[in-house]
């Protein structure tokens, strides 16, 4: 049986810290996770909400190949034809659940309040009900490894209650987090070999957490007694986290050189839509999808990948990412050379006018450093710094000011831009009131100004952007604002400023000047 890959990315990983899906992003990453090609895609509890329940129903008509998982909990009640988690699967027409129970016996008596055979009663009972009711049951064993740890033979009962009652996959987990990769593999191989021996099928999973930073670790020590693996596609998740896939997958296919119909080349595009659907911050330092993951920025490693000699463990390429040189002072001359060769400038560093300019390039890449920009691998950053020093940057267009109010009553908002640009000697001036935030009412008449002169602008829309602490200085602290743009391409640009909407501000003109330079480019 080949590996199955597990997500629950919609329910595990929305109980990270700052992580919400609406509707909306729930159907959109599961498009995603389907296209992707992970096996089971987890959308939630149906108890929860009727958001959950409508999630599942949709989910279910749009995917290709994976399938919907609806999550929830051994029955609650004595008869589980009345106990309303179990009762809330059933309507949210998922064909398959995966249910947790309790294997650990101060769970079950201290906050089931049940023995320990009532709690095999209810396990048995509650995947009897799904069964009968057309549902396909993955049951995990919550807090598996502890309870093996301290009660093995109960631990291995709860299991054998599942099994017996149609459970088609039984998930080892490690609700704390706190197991040690050698602890892991013995116990997952203990547990098979008695399975095996009660002459049960052990189609096992595991379900690791990550908090102590071991969940890959333990998986890769379970692989050769499973089937399943279930993690989130970030790592994201209760507490520290779960098992990361965006990790655990190139390292089963590119290190153990395993098969699976996952589509590798998708991984960061992924990775970062599910961070951005559930409203979390991007972080650059993630292994293989990161957009420091290979980045370079040391003058020496940018100077041996020029000449052909790699810092790299596998081709970027071949998980959606690429290679980077940060365009930054420690990178010195060869970290210039390299970001302008992949905008069309071959540069001699010997030139003693190409040293002039990366000289005056350095130091307002010196004041960004200390501004905070943090924009070295940003391509469209790289891009107007370039061409402001190599090539014949357009400015396009100034603005010289601006104005705005925005009000708030109740949930209602509404936002106020004037502004007043320069474009080709020429002052133009416009306002847009609309219902929404400043940033948006910014953008629209920036753009309905500009399009007077640059018809093409229309073409151009605003994603999605993103505000963080620059520099912390108290009441003098600047803020980071990313904002990112589509014209069929992806780009984000930056700006920094102790006034939040000037960075935003800062952060639009420079979308703007990029695209249209790269427009006149024809790139």
């Amino acid at each position: 049986m080949s590996l199955e890959i597990y997500d629950c990315t919609l329910r595990e990983g929305e109980q990270a810290a700052g992580a919400s899906f609406s509707l909306e992003s729930r159907l959109e990453l599961v498009k995603k996770l389907d296209e992707f090609g992970v096996d089971y895609i987890e959308i939630g509890w149906p108890i929860v909400s009727e958001e959950v329940v409508e999630a599942i129903k949709q989910s279910r008509k749009i995917v290709q190949k994976s399938k919907i998982v609806a999550f929830g909990s051994t029955s609650l009640v004595e008869n589980p034809e009345q106990d309303k988690n179990l009762d809330s699967i059933i309507k949210s027409g998922a064909g398959y659940a995966c249910i947790f129970g309790k294997t650990d016996l101060e769970h079950v008596e201290r906050q089931l309040r049940l023995s320990a055979e009532e709690n095999l009663v209810r396990i048995a009972r509650s995947i009897e009900f799904l069964r009968a009711r057309g549902i396909r049951v993955f049951y995990d064993a919550e807090h598996f490894f502890d309870a093996f740890k301290k009660h093995k033979d109960y631990a291995i009962k709860t299991l054998e209650a599942a099994i017996n009652a149609g459970a088609e996959r039984i998930i080892l987990c490690d609700t704390n987090g706190g197991i040690l990769p050698e602890e892991a593999r013995e116990i997952v191989e203990e547990t098979k070999k008695k399975l095996v021996e009660m002459k049960l099928e052990p189609n096992m999973g595991v379900h690791f957490h990550n908090d102590c930073g071991l969940a890959l670790a333990n998986t890769l020590a379970s692989l050769n007694y499973i089937c399943q693996v279930q993690g989130t596609i970030n790592g994201t998740g209760e507490r520290v986290g779960n098992l990361n896939l965006s990790e655990f997958i190139p390292v089963y296919m590119k290190k153990l050189g395993e098969k699976t119909r996952i589509n590798l080349k998708m991984l960061k595009e992924l990775n970062e839509e599910a961070y951005r659907l559930s409203g979390m911050d991007i972080p650059d330092s993630r292994a293989f999808v990161g957009d420091s993951a290979f980045a370079h920025k040391g003058g020496v490693h940018i100077d041996a990948t020029n000449k052909g000699a790699s810092y790299e463990h596998i081709v970027p390429e071949d998980v959606g990412n690429r290679r980077l040189a940060f365009l930054n002072t420690l990178g010195g001359r060869s970290g210039v050379i390299s970001t302008a060769r992949e905008f069309g400038y071959l540069l001699d560093k010997n030139d003693f006018g190409i040293k002039e300019k990366i000289e005056r390039l350095f130091e307002e890449l010196e004041m960004m450093e200390r501004r905070g920009y943090r924009a070295g691998t940003v391509k469209a950053e790289q891009f107007l710094l370039i061409e402001k020093y190599f090539g014949e940057l357009d400015n396009c267009f100034e603005i010289e000011r601006w104005k705005v109010e925005t009000e708030k009553e109740g949930n209602s908002e509404r936002s106020k831009f004037y502004a007043m640009c320069r474009i080709n000697g020429n002052s133009f001036e416009g306002s847009i009131e609309l219902e929404g935030g400043p940033v948006d009412a910014a953008y629209k008449t920036i753009s309905a100004l500009l399009e007077k002169r640059y018809p093409q602008i229309k073409k151009l829309n605003l994603l999605d952007f993103h505000v963080g602490i620059a520099r912390s200085h108290r009441e003098e602290s600047t803020v980071r604002t990313v904002i990112s743009f589509c014209d069929g391409e992806k780009f984000q640009t930056v700006g920094v400023d102790s006034n939040i909407i000037q960075s935003a501000i800062e952060a639009l003109t420079k979308g703007f000047r990029y695209y249209l330079n790269r427009a006149r480019k024809g790139i």
